[in-house]
């Protein structure tokens, strides 16, 4: 007699066990205690500008992107608020507060035009495993000692940098990161985000570079048509901080 269909809940399980299987962090883990993860994490479909976690909020959990981008940002004492990092396919975060026991130091916002989509391992489950599991302790540690250090270069570039430099800096950046080299899809108030800018602040520079003929803005998005002049501006204005 052929199998009957699958319950949803255990395919749901099987495919999130596979996904956890193939990621750098969890290589090695076993079978089962994958399919123990799969089966007391849950997934979370998040709308773009949505916030999956504030910073204060208790850190409860661990998250793995599975679909879309999730962008991690701190606050300034303005209110305005900087991407520090982003997080895409494969990548966790929200491990530093699971580490030390203290509330989320960070925002956490899904960025995708489709949404995004994260896996949730409650604290309790992924501590266990890490507890079991020393390769993963480690591995865990490289990574977030990696992505601080990437995080304290972007944030010591950009505090010595004017404020053309650091949306030049963003822009080439984010061409280096897009599909299609060119065209980023973003908006003015994203951009601030990443440049720890205002929204009036970056309109006014790229309405400037848009009459130089050095891209061409629209809605939620934008065309790089000349990346050199970028390319020179930011090392022209960061030379004069070196």
């Amino acid at each position: 007699m052929a199998d009957g269909p699958r319950d949803e809940k255990q395919e749901s399980t099987l495919s999130v066990s596979e996904f956890l299987g193939s990621l750098p962090l969890f290589a090695g883990l076993s079978k089962t205690r994958l399919a123990a993860l799969a089966l007391e994490c849950h997934i979370k479909r998040a709308s773009r500008g949505s916030y999956l976690f504030f910073q204060g909020d208790p850190a409860d959990a661990l998250y793995v992107v599975r679909s879309g981008s999730v962008a991690i940002l701190l606050s300034s004492p303005d209110g305005r608020e900087l991407v520090i990092n982003e997080m895409r396919p494969g990548d966790c975060f929200g491990e530093l507060g699971l580490l030390t026991g203290q509330s989320r130091s960070t925002h956490a916002l899904a960025q995708a035009p489709k949404g995004s989509e994260v896996l949730v391992i409650p604290r309790g489950t992924f501590l266990a495993v890490l507890e079991a599991e020393p390769s993963l302790a480690r591995r865990l540690l490289e990574t977030t000692a990696q992505r601080l250090r990437n995080s304290s270069e972007r944030e010591g570039a950009l505090a010595f940098l004017d404020a053309q430099a650091r949306l030049a800096r963003v822009l080439l950046w984010l061409d280096d990161q897009a599909s299609e080299r060119g065209y980023i899809t973003i908006s003015q108030d994203e951009l601030g985000q990443h440049a720890c800018l205002t929204r009036q602040t970056v309109a006014k520079a790229l309405g400037r570079w848009r009459r130089r003929g050095w891209l061409i803005t629209g809605r939620g998005h934008l065309m790089l048509l000349h990346r050199t002049q970028l390319e020179q501006l930011e090392q022209h204005l960061n030379g004069c901080w070196n």
